[in-house]
């Protein structure tokens, strides 16, 4: 399996802060314990140079779906965490998981014309197969709050890595028949992610955004 190549993702980004500080890590037990870690121990900065970190890791060990399900993590599939430091307030969280969640269904239909949709609260769909999944946790450090935005995506993952998953999951190498640049995809996806959260944090207007995310919002 081809390492993530941490240049062409640099070549590739064009946020203005979201995933310019990235760490890579070759193997960890989940994205956002490392990130939660990372929070407590430099959140006191000046500076806080953590806003808009992405930790990625090639293969997580004890990945985190909801309620406490464990989320396979092979080699191939696009494992990682945003850190933003929040000025909204906790019961607003859930509207950034799906902000968060529509900037990968919009990478999906406008990069490789993959029609996502988004099953309610944090899933990630293609037909009737899970293609990815959400998982937001709060730290709160004294009166700042910081979220931890996990994002698991089936990328470049082959039909013998979705064997655990019954016939339940699918990746998009699956879809198309040929793997995705994961490090060209995960720059879109937080390209429109940082537009989203950019406007969502600037106007607290979910109302125009929402407009567009339940035209592919599933509660079923």
């Amino acid at each position: 399996m081809i390492n993530f190549n941490l240049n062409k993702y640099k070549k590739s980004l064009e946020t203005d802060y979201i995933g310019k500080n990235i760490i890579y890590l070759k193997k960890v037990d989940s994205t956002n314990n490392f990130a939660s870690k990372l929070v407590k121990k430099r959140s006191d900065s000046k500076n806080n140079p953590l806003e808009g970190t992405v930790v990625l890791a090639e293969t997580q060990a004890k990945g985190k779906g909801r309620r406490e399900r464990v989320w396979i993590s092979p080699e191939g599939g696009l494992w990682f965490t945003i850190i933003l430091k929040s000025r909204l307030e906790e019961k607003k969280l859930p509207e950034v998981t799906l902000i968060a969640a529509y900037s990968i269904a919009a990478a999906l239909n406008t990069e490789y014309s993959i029609k996502a949709i988004l099953k309610w609260p944090n899933d990630i769909y293609y037909e009737r197969l899970k293609l990815g999944g959400i998982l937001t946790e709060v730290e709160k450090i004294n009166s700042d709050i910081y979220l931890i935005i996990g994002i698991g995506i089936n990328a470049n993952l082959d039909t013998e890595d979705l064997a655990p998953f019954g016939k339940k999951s699918v990746s998009i190498k699956t879809i198309l028949g040929k793997g995705v640049e994961r490090e060209y995809f995960l720059s879109k996806i937080l390209l429109y992610f940082e537009k989203d959260y950019k406007y969502y944090s600037r106007t607290r207007d979910f109302k125009t955004l929402f407009k567009k995310i339940e035209k592919i919002l599933s509660y079923d």
